[in-house]
């Protein structure tokens, strides 16, 4: 199976801060277009709190979730049982999914592409699995329009690199209509956000509760509070 490998990797505080992401806030832009009973596939997944989160909008459809690692779904298999949603998880690459054509009625990605080598393959691979006129929508980051103000020592630097070594395409989310378009899909509507990231808690770090608004909790140090937000694109299309 064709991957590239996630190189934030899958320790205790990614994954924890992967966890607080939810559907209300991470995908909002998408959720008014979702309809109940559709069949809708979470690509890169991770711990699934997005997916559950996307399944309570389209009950009683389903929701498959797909992620490189299934470590991450014991919690939301959890979870989705409890709540009794209808939701299942696959180890899957977004370059070949284990779906047959037409299979869904909507493709939701969150911060996926931007890691891939080639996001042109798993795009047509959405629009593959995708019925016709099923909807996509996709977000990624673009550390070109990175927010900072920190001493160079700071733990925001630190956080900012790390991020962007573990990024294929660092920029990627002001491509994301033009990727759309050239993967056969009309583009709708494309915005744009700011999530602020907690500097109170550099080991785990969790995003603003409305990344819209742009906020950030700020860190003191000697030389006064440091200040980080991320910008973020989101793209929705239409295959034909």
């Amino acid at each position: 199976m064709s991957s590239d490998a996630y190189k934030l990797g899958y320790d205790a505080p990614t994954v924890g801060y992967m966890a607080h992401r939810t559907a209300q806030v991470h995908s909002a832009f998408f959720l008014p277009y979702l309809k109940p009973g559709w069949r809708v596939l979470d690509a890169g997944c991770g711990p699934g709190t997005i997916t559950l989160g996307l399944a309570q909008v389209v009950a009683p459809g389903k929701v498959t979730g797909i992620d490189l690692e299934d470590a991450q779904f014991a919690s939301g298999r959890a979870q989705a049982e409890r709540e009794g949603l209808n939701v299942e998880f696959h180890k899957a690459s977004a370059y070949e999914l284990p779906f047959q054509d037409g299979a869904f009625d909507a493709v939701f990605s969150h911060a996926m592409l931007e890691h891939l080598s080639t996001p042109a393959i798993a795009l047509r691979e959405f629009r593959r699995v995708l019925k016709p006129g099923g909807l996509i929508g996709v977000r990624s980051v673009d550390l070109g329009g990175l927010l900072i103000d920190a001493p160079p020592e700071a733990p925001a630097h630190a956080l900012v690199a790390h991020v962007a070594s573990a990024l294929k395409d660092p920029n990627l989310g002001r491509k994301l209509g033009r990727l759309l378009w050239q993967a056969g899909f009309t583009v709708l509507k494309m915005t744009g956000s700011y999530e602020g990231i907690d500097q109170t808690r550099p080991s785990a770090v969790k995003p603003s509760a409305n990344p819209g608004e742009g906020g950030s909790n700020q860190a003191e140090s000697s030389d006064g509070p440091s200040f980080v937000a991320m910008a973020w694109v989101e793209a929705i299309g239409r295959a034909g």
